[in-house]
């Protein structure tokens, strides 16, 4: 007899292969992947070596994460399913339910998804505008190395990683063939067996879609992310900073050996003379080779 626990590793194993597949790897990464950030947050990464993470409902467009609700309603409404008997309605059911109890967690901000964002535009006006308010600093990292240490990372083996997806369409395609294999892999069991471990598989698939789904007019940014989500060890490790007169709840992923930084770009509002004087002598005071690390001013034209 076919087992809920045979069940659970099968839509886990589907879960991982539907984001390696779809979204890990819809395009492959550049050289480097950059990262706009303040002069302290730049400084506090170099001085502790880690990565700083912020809560995901902390986000500067605070409605991304509930952007994916539409999406989910839109290809519920659309799907085919020859045979849309008590089994399926079983699972649409579960799958309202699991999607209500995901958009209450944000409300209340107890969804634990913490998150580095980066991009592959080295010199975006945009970013610098909506990140930076067109100071502060970019950071180049090495994604084969940045990425290479995530994925070895023993504390966040769950973490995921992958571009985000902007078109509409491309999202709602991805979201009907993952709900499709999931329906599959389920046909063949008891309705018992099947509740028992849908809200876990359908919450972990609502969270991923949420944190790699955007809307067409963050396409600019072409957003490469780093998020690790609800992890237990990650609870008691919480850390807070101040950004923008707002406390950000943030969590930071410990590199053994040096940041893999592959060049910093000072601000376009930034024009003071020794700016790319003083960062190039504070990395080299911190054991980064200037051999290796570039600093450059943007060339980007700022409009006062």
């Amino acid at each position: 007899m076919k087992s809920e626990g045979n069940l659970a590793k099968q839509l886990e194993q589907h879960a991982v292969n539907g984001f390696n597949t779809r979204i890990k790897k819809v395009q492959g990464t550049e050289n480097s992947l950059y990262h706009n950030t303040s002069l302290n947050s730049l400084m506090g990464m170099i001085e502790t070596n880690r990565l700083w993470m912020s809560k995901g409902t902390f986000l500067n467009d605070s409605s991304e994460l509930i952007y994916f609700s539409g999406i989910l309603k839109n290809v519920l409404a659309k799907v085919e399913v020859p045979d849309q008997g008590a089994l399926w309605a079983l699972f649409v059911g579960q799958l309202h339910l699991t999607l209500d109890d995901f958009m209450k967690k944000i409300a209340g901000s107890g969804f634990d998804v913490y998150i580095f964002s980066m991009s592959q535009t080295e010199d975006s006006l945009a970013l610098w505008y909506n990140y930076a308010k067109g100071d502060g600093y970019n950071i180049g990292f090495s994604a084969d190395e940045l990425l290479g240490k995530i994925n070895q990372h023993q504390l966040y083996t769950g973490a995921l990683h992958g571009l985000v997806v902007y078109s509409r369409q491309e999202q709602e395609t991805i979201l009907r063939e993952l709900l499709l294999k999931s329906f599959e892999l389920v046909s063949d069991y008891q309705a018992e067996q099947v509740t028992a471990v849908l809200a876990d598989h359908f919450f972990s698939m609502i969270a991923s879609c949420a944190i790699f789904f955007k809307d067409a007019t963050f396409k600019s940014e072409e957003e490469y992310r780093i998020a690790i989500i609800d992890r237990k060890e990650v609870g008691e490790q919480v850390k807070f900073r101040a950004r923008n007169g707002v406390i950000i709840p943030y969590i930071e992923v410990e590199f053994k050996e040096k940041l893999p930084i592959s060049h910093i770009t000072i601000g376009p509002k930034n024009n003071i003379d020794i700016a790319k004087s003083g960062i190039e002598h504070y990395v080299r005071s911190k054991g980064y080779d200037l051999e290796r690390i570039s600093v450059s001013k943007s060339v980007a034209a700022l409009r006062y």
